[in-house]
């Protein structure tokens, strides 16, 4: 008889924790980075890379003769950012594979 070849089982929970974990990881530290806070200066502040997906500001409004504000949050932008995140952290993870496995 013929032995059978070793068949490699790779389970999927630890493989989506880690991408979620790195996701999350990656998601933190580019927010992280990218994290404008202007608000003493400009009257602005960004969060997001690539995509800015929260601004607030304020100033003053010549028109109106008043101070305002504003606040804007674009959930698709939020959304594409951790997609981005996520992307990221795969290739992250597939590279650190590969160098562990050659050596």
């Amino acid at each position: 008889m013929h032995a059978k070849p070793e068949q490699r089982k790779t389970s999927l929970v630890p493989v989506l924790c880690k991408v979620f974990i790195g996701t999350i990881g990656v998601f933190a530290i580019l927010t992280a980075c990218f994290y404008h806070n202007q608000l003493d200066v400009d009257g602005n502040l960004t969060i997001g890379f690539p995509w800015t997906f929260y601004r607030e500001g304020s100033g003053y409004s010549l028109n109106l003769n008043e101070q305002v504000g504003y606040h804007e949050f674009e959930p698709l932008k939020l959304i594409g950012n951790i997609l981005f995140a996520a992307t990221l952290a795969l290739m992250i993870s597939r590279i650190y594979s590969v160098t562990i496995r050659k050596r």
